[in-house]
């Protein structure tokens, strides 16, 4: 098992992406060098750990899939979502979108009939037109729960749906021909991968649910975004 590694690792670089190889194992229970060694090497392998000049450092995407691997592993989801920051997993999800030619708005506040809106992240490409709500953890959420998070991202969706002038301004085109998708990612696999039509998705695995999943889905809540705006004269 290498939870106790793995998690000494992110709790470790929190707060800086470098630390040394003493520094590390002043926090571990590991009694000899070459077997700490060895087991940084397996995590290289693995692709959740890199290595510089006696270092061990670790980028976005490695403590991302640490943390989804400690969860896999069976450890409390909530703890160890106390050891990302809530910008480090939006963060990563804008990155991830981004490297794969999604425009990208993060915090994109609005205004709509019910008040003030947010959505964490507006993504867009030629086929998706997606808005998205991050949050670290869903385990343990009960159904109840689940749907009243997924009701209030459509919700969020339905109400920049009716602003295309905001959507036009960001440099999307033909935005009245297209469909808003709420979607919601979580850290670690979701108990249901849809719920009221609104799919849940874990954050290491986006592209591929974005390369698997269809506009026309019936299964997915897509929102038409409207011909023309009833509220153009909100900001």
């Amino acid at each position: 098992m290498y939870s106790d590694l793995e998690f000494k690792l992110l709790e470790l670089t929190k707060q800086k992406r470098r630390i040394s190889l003493a520094e590390l194992t002043e926090h571990v229970r590991v009694h000899y060098t070459e077997a700490l060694n060895q087991r940084l090497e397996q995590l290289a392998r693995d692709g959740l750990v890199a290595s510089a000049q006696g270092a061990i450092e670790l980028y976005p995407e490695h403590r991302m899939r640490i943390a989804e691997r400690l969860i896999r592993e069976g450890c409390d989801p909530q703890r160890i979502s106390r050891l990302l920051d809530w910008q480090e997993f939006e963060d990563f999800a804008a990155m991830s979108l981004k490297q794969n030619g999604f425009g990208i708005v993060k915090h994109f506040v609005f205004k709509a009939r019910s008040g003030r809106r947010e959505i964490d992240l507006l993504a867009w490409n030629d086929t998706f037109l997606l808005a998205i709500d991050c949050k670290h953890w869903l385990r343990g959420v009960s159904p109840s729960q689940a749907r009243k998070i997924a009701r209030a991202q459509a919700e969020r969706a339905v109400a920049l749906a009716e602003r295309p002038d905001l959507l036009k301004k960001r440099g999307m085109d033909n935005v009245e021909k297209r469909s808003l998708m709420p979607v919601i990612f979580c850290l670690g696999d979701p108990r249901q991968p849809i719920v009221d039509g609104v799919p849940i998705v874990a954050v290491s695995k986006l592209i591929s649910f974005l390369y698997g999943i269809s506009p026309v889905d019936e299964k997915v809540h897509m929102i038409p975004v409207k011909a023309q705006s009833e509220q153009s004269t909100l900001m």
